[in-house]
């Protein structure tokens, strides 16, 4: 009995450290061709409804394999409504948005091509388990969430939340990526963006 248990504390201990040294995090190519500290801005206060994009100033590879990574928090008091999120562009002009909110909730949609609509709710999911659901990987006000997307393969790419694996979602990205926020319901949010960094083979 001693040694079954030596055994599985061993085992325990060796599966924490490799988490720790990362062997539980989306893939990631082996070249970052950019990064930013804070892009699109440190901090951003946000009114009820308030909302915007904003594209990143280096575009996703055509063919290679690439991962893209951003990290923001949602500052202790905020509007738990508020949300915030990263999009990519596909080939026929569409963009697809991975959004999480600070009331724990995910969903991903596809804006159609032409003028963005007001609300992104008015764009559809590509599965209807994908619109907003309780997520419970995310984390609230106060503290970071980590969003990353990896093209796994031609015309293939995957979520990735707070290092947990999530779907798999058919696009042919164009080039054109970035993020896209929105302000809670009744008070005022602040967003901090903490980094955002673009890697490929």
């Amino acid at each position: 009995m001693l040694v079954a248990a030596a055994m599985v504390s061993a085992g325990t201990l060796l599966g924490a450290l490799m988490i720790a040294l990362g062997a539980t995090d989306p893939p990631r190519a082996d070249r970052r061709v950019w990064a930013s500290d804070g892009w699109p801005a440190r901090a951003v206060t946000l009114a009820p409804g308030e909302a915007g994009w904003e594209t990143a100033p280096v575009p996703l590879p055509d063919a290679a394999t690439f991962a893209l990574e951003v990290r923001a928090r949602l500052a202790d008091g905020s509007d738990p409504g508020a949300a915030w999120g990263v999009w990519l562009e596909a080939s026929d002009g569409a963009r697809l948005v991975y959004a999480l909110s600070g009331e724990g909730y995910l969903t991903t949609r596809r804006c159609p091509p032409g003028d963005l609509p007001p609300a992104l709710e008015d764009c559809p999911s590509p599965l209807p388990e994908w619109r907003w659901a309780a997520y419970p990987r995310l984390k609230p006000a106060g503290e970071s969430n980590h969003l990353a997307v990896h093209r796994e393969a031609p015309g293939q790419v995957r979520l990735w939340l707070n290092r947990e694996r999530l779907g798999v979602t058919t696009l042919a990205p164009a080039g054109a990526w970035g993020v896209w926020w929105r302000g809670g319901r009744g008070s005022a949010a602040t967003l901090e963006w903490e980094r955002a960094a673009l890697y490929q083979d």
